[in-house]
Parts: structure tokens; sequence; C-alpha cells
């Protein structure tokens, strides 16, 4: 009988990481341990005349077991360095795996860990454990203390926590950070062609020669971008769609009154608008004061909507300050095209300005930045919760790191092309991160009845809600199920360490840049229940995934077409009603230049790279218990992608983003 076919043989299979540094030249040695307490010789895990260990390799050895030998309960492992080194002793093991003879029983040992030279590591089948539970504590605990010093931390006041080093296994792997880069300089080249070929803007349809059939398509905004259902669209289904609320009584602070309504109304009064539950209302209060370029201006809008026959959200009133005053009239649809067109353009600006700083970089990439940080500094890639946590964390630190170096460093791209530059983004930031609740804001169908538009029938174009809570529900489920397998009861959670130190580690009050929301007790961030963790689990999966998805892959169709969601407006804020002409909106929008900057920056943004949600980049749970949970949830996203494409096919405008194969499943971009 051969080797492979030899019940007693056992072939090993061992998959080296993919990341910068993985590789190693180092000896490999292993000793198996059966059920029955025997183990195996020392074996040195070696293919003679073949460079094992490459980065991203599935090397492949063949193992003679003792007769006796049973099933494999644990493998030791460690590496010695060689006399010569010529790539490193540190290794990343992504994966081992043994296949047992001629059965080809196999079982999974997922590693996920940089293994240092002549450090003994203890391996077990499916390694899933809780700390409590853990065989080998120690060693757990030896890890994590690692982890912390490769994940160390760098605190500024007014600033969320970020890394000092980026890690060498959070950088972008080569082939990602190639799809950056061409999307970006393919974009950058085709536009220094248009810049040449186009004249300078002298009418709106000037702006479409800078479009082409291949590489940069016409946002699809271009076409109706002035209309007034497209403006109230935006507000259910653009960049910012959660801003939107019922209004229940006119706020004193908007100037306006039945008379001055009445012809913008349709026969109804603002008080039936309002008992019908089909007045609707904007505040960016939040914009009021923040800083800007000294040679531009800003506004914090206030805006009235009415859901008109067609169940369409169309804009009524438009008032540009917060403060009424001579110089800041309320704009309605019935004043001249030019003024009305403005008004709108300046809304967009704030609530553009509000998207890209609040909506999009600090309530996903920044907030789930503590989040991950804590993660890696706290918890075992043992740990169950590390495991279903970690798809959604591929790449996060990464597109932080280059953003903090490229886009919103002091003069980098945003300085540039945002009227309100870095400063004023980092400012709303901190004002938005004062009033934000993880549990609330977070967490959609609380969201979303706190801006009271929960009901179906309230806003029945809704169609980021009504997707939001589908992938939320789903989501949900798929924690619920796999939690319920590694927590028996409440005591499990209030003794598992490593989940109490990961909450306290990222609530308010620890240090700097915690977040607000989180269970607290005895003033500092405390788990006492499996639902409290399920929860904070469902709306991390969610941010990483759903959340960012709506705010960001929406960027290029939005502000890709420069009169529809501008950055900037370079004339001064509109302040009376004389009437405007179409110069007096060219000359508001940005120059060439400047457009160019902008559409290269969304499109980049808007490219998706990784894998959609729940086709996971790299598999983390193994565990026979908990892979069918990982299985249902696909199915499930599968039944909400069919229902979203069966009403898509219904509607003039599809709202696609939050299909499920549309939603990648980390922040990665």
């Amino acid at each position: 009988m051969s080797l492979m076919q030899s019940k007693n043989s056992i072939t090993l299979r061992i998959r080296t990481g993919d990341q910068k540094g993985a590789a190693t030249d180092a000896s490999v040695y292993v000793i198996l341990y059966d059920t029955s307490d025997n183990s195996s010789e020392k074996i040195l895990v070696d293919n003679f005349w073949k460079n094992d260990f490459k980065i991203g390799a599935l090397d492949t050895f063949d193992i003679q077991l003792p007769e006796s030998f049973t099933e494999v309960k644990k493998i030791e492992l460690w590496t010695e360095k060689p006399t010569v080194e010529l790539t490193s002793s540190i290794w990343f093991i992504q994966t081992l795996e043994l296949v047992r003879g001629f059965t080809r029983k196999s079982v999974t040992f997922p590693v996920f860990r940089w293994i240092r030279p002549s450090i003994h590591y203890t391996l077990y089948p499916w390694d899933t454990f809780l700390p409590q539970n853990d065989p080998d504590k120690e060693q757990r605990e030896n890890e994590i203390k690692y982890k912390r010093e490769i994940y160390s931390l760098e605190y500024s006041e007014g600033s969320p926590v970020k890394l000092k080093t980026l890690p060498a296994d959070e950088e972008f792997s080569k082939t990602y950070q190639w799809q950056i880069f061409s999307v970006k300089w393919d974009t950058k080249l085709k536009n220094w062609l248009s810049g040449v070929t186009t004249s300078s803007w002298e009418k709106l349809e000037d702006l479409d020669n800078i479009y082409y059939k291949e590489g940069i398509t016409k946002p699809k905004a271009s076409a109706y971008w002035n209309e007034d259902t497209w403006f109230g669209y935006q507000r259910l289904n653009g960049c910012n769609p959660k801003s939107i609320k019922l209004c229940e009584e006119i706020p004193s602070k908007l100037r306006v009154d039945e008379d001055m309504m009445k012809p913008v109304l349709n026969g109804k009064t603002l008080e039936e608008l309002i008992q019908e539950k089909r007045l609707f209302y904007t505040d960016l209060e939040i914009l009021e004061g923040i800083c800007h370029k000294e040679q531009y201006d800003i506004c914090a809008p206030i805006a009235l909507f009415m859901l008109n026959s067609e169940d369409d959200l169309v804009p009524i009133a438009i008032q540009l300050q917060q403060q009424k005053g001579a110089d800041n009239p309320v704009f309605l649809p019935t004043d001249d095209w030019g003024v009305w067109t403005l008004a709108k353009m300046w809304y967009n600006l704030a609530d553009s300005s509000y998207h890209q700083s609040v909506v999009h970089l600090g309530l996903t990439h920044l907030l789930m930045q503590v989040v991950v940080l804590a993660l890696h500094r706290n918890v075992s890639v043992s740990h169950p919760v590390y495991k279903i946590l970690a798809p959604h964390t591929l790449f996060l630190l990464a597109i932080n790191d280059y953003a903090f170096q490229i886009l919103v460093s002091p003069g980098g791209l945003i300085d540039n092309v945002m009227v309100i530059g870095r400063d004023g983004m980092f400012e709303l930031i901190h004002k938005s991160s004062q009033g934000w609740n993880f549990l609330s804001d977070g967490h959609p169908a609380t969201d979303f009845e706190n801006r009271k538009v929960d009901d179906p029938k309230v806003l029945p174009k809704y169609y980021f809600r009504d997707d939001s809570l589908l992938l939320y529900n789903s989501i949900y489920k798929y924690v619920s199920s796999y939690i319920d397998i590694y927590y028996a009861n409440e005591d499990d959670v209030t003794n598992d360490w490593e989940i109490q130190n990961w909450i306290e580690s990222m609530a308010v009050g620890h240090e700097n840049g915690g977040l607000q929301g989180l269970p607290m007790k005895d003033g500092k961030g405390h788990m006492s229940s499996k639902e409290e963790l399920k929860e904070i689990l469902a709306i991390t999966i969610f941010t990483c995934s759903v959340t960012h998805a709506a705010a960001n892959f929406l960027q290029y169709e939005e502000y890709g077409f420069p009169t529809n969601y501008p950055m900037t407006l370079r004339t001064p804020l509109l302040k009376d009603k004389n009437p405007k002409t179409e110069n007096d909106v060219i000359a508001a929008i940005p120059n060439k230049a400047e457009t160019f900057n902008i559409v290269t920056l969304t499109r980049v943004l808007s490219e998706s790279a990784t894998n959609s949600l729940g086709n996971f980049e790299t598999q983390y749970i193994y565990d026979p218990k908990a892979v069918g949970c990982v299985k249902d949830f696909r199915s499930d996203l599968k039944r909400i992608s069919d229902g979203i494409r069966r009403r898509n096919r219904t509607l003039d405008k599809p709202y696609e983003v939050l299909d499920p194969v549309n939603i990648p499943n980390a922040i990665s971009i």
C-alpha cells in the first residue's frame, strides 16, 4: 500500500498568508498529538529542492504516523532560524489542514498568526474558543500582548484614535493596491486629455464634453440634476439619505407661513400636510459656524419637502441660513429659475460637506477604526467574535492610513476640492461625534424611528430605508445564530474577559477617541448580556458593509456632474431673489481643473474591488457547528437580492447600491 493510501498517513497542507513579509525560509517543525495522548516524532516539514512557504503559497507535505495513532487533537509547531536568512524568520500562517489517509477525512486549523522563531505554538482543530474555555490560556495572553505591540495607538485631542504605524498584515495586498492606483491614474489621464480638447465652461452643455463612453461614463444625474423630484430623491436615496425627518410642526427658525406657501402646496395647507404625514424637513444646523476657505462661502440650510400626488418627495422651501433676517430669504419653487437652481445647489453644497465629513468618513471609516483597533488589541484570533468580524475589517486600517497620507493630509486633495477643507471636515466630525449614539444611531430601525420615517406607508419611495432594514435583520439573524453556539447564557458573556476588555477599550471615557452609546457599568464599557453582544456585532457588520456602501458607492454618480452635488461654489452665498441666469450658474460651479480633481477622486472612491457581502475574501469560520450560519446568511442575502432586483425592474430610477451583490464585506475603499 502506498504512503498516500495508508490509513496511518497524513497530508499536511499549509497556506502562507499573502501579506507583506509573510514568507519564511526558517526550518519548520511539528509534533502531532492524538486523542489517546500519543505523539509523533519531531517532524521537519520540508519538500527537498523546493522553496516552501512563499507569500500566498499552499504547500503540501506527506507524513507517516505510528500504527496506533488515533485522531489528531492538537499540533505543536515552531520554527528555527536558518544559518543564512534570505527572506524572514517570522512567518504568517493562514491555515493548516490535515487530510487522513485514504478516508480523506480532513480537519482544519485556522491559524491566522505570525509565527516567531523558537516559540512553540499549540494549534487546535477549528481553533474557536472563548478565553475561559481555551486549553492554552497562557499562549493566548502572550499573543494578545504581541498584538498590542504591533497595533500601537496614537491619541490626539478631538480626533479618533489611530495607529502609530500600520502593521504588515493590515497593508493592501499587491493585487488590490494595483487596482486602486490603476483606476486612479487611468481617470487622471483621460481627464487631462479632455482638458486639452475641451473649451472652457461657457454654457451648461459644455459639461458633457468631459465624459467618454470608455473610461469616464456620464453620471446619470446629468439628465435630471435640476428637477425638483430629483432633489427630493437625493434626500431619500442619495449619498446622504439619513437627514430627512417627518415634520410635525414648522421649525420656528424657518420663516414660512400659509400665504407664502400657498402657491406651491397644490391646494393643501401646511397643517393638512402635517396631519397627513406628507410634510418633511431637513436641518443642517451642524454646519453653522464651521470653518471654511476664506475666499468661499458655506451655509447651514433648513428645507421643507412635500410628498406630492405621485408620492415623489419635492422641495417646497429652502432657507440657506439658520437665523431669520433680511439677507436670508426663503427660496421657493416659484422663484426665478436661476435663483431656485442656485438655492438647491447651495443646499447640496452644505449636504455634500456633511456627507463627506460625517456620513462617510466620520461614521464609517473612523468610527469602525475605533472598533477594529480595540478588537485587535484585546480579542484573540481564536475567539468566535474575532472570526465573525474579521472578514468585515479587511483593508479598513490600510485605506484609513492612505486617506490620512493622501486625501485628508494638509494641502491634500480634500483641501483642494472641498470648500470646508480638512479643518472643517474634522471640526464637523468632532461636533457630530458628541451627540452620536452607537446603539441607537447605528441601529437602522432606531434611526428611522427617531426621524419618524420608519412606517413604510410614509415615504413609500424611501428605498434606502426598506433595503437597510431587510439587510440589518439578515445580519442580526446571522450574528444571533452564531453567538448562541458559543454562549450558553449571560454568565458566559460576563466571564469573557476579552469581550469585556474590548468593550471597555472602545467605550467613551477610555483615554481619548472612545465611542458613546455602548453599554456601561461603573463608568466604563461593560457587556452584560448576549443581546447586547449581538446588537453590537450586528451594528458593526452592518456599518462596515451596508452603511458604508450607501455612503460611498454613489459618489461618482452624485459628485461626478458638477452642478448636481457640488463640493465648492465659487460665487458669494445667495442672499436675495434678484434674477439669475445660466451664466450665474456656470460662474458658481468649480472650474475645469477642480472638476477634474472631483471626477478623479469620486470615481476612485466609487470603485469596488473586493467581494460582495457574505462572499468572504478569507474564510475564518471553520468550526463545523458554525459553518451552517454562514450558509444560511448567504441564502438570506440571495433572497434579498432577488427581491430588490424584482422591485428595481419596475422603477425609472433603480436603487441598486444596497443590492447585496453590490455591497462589499468591508470598508476597503
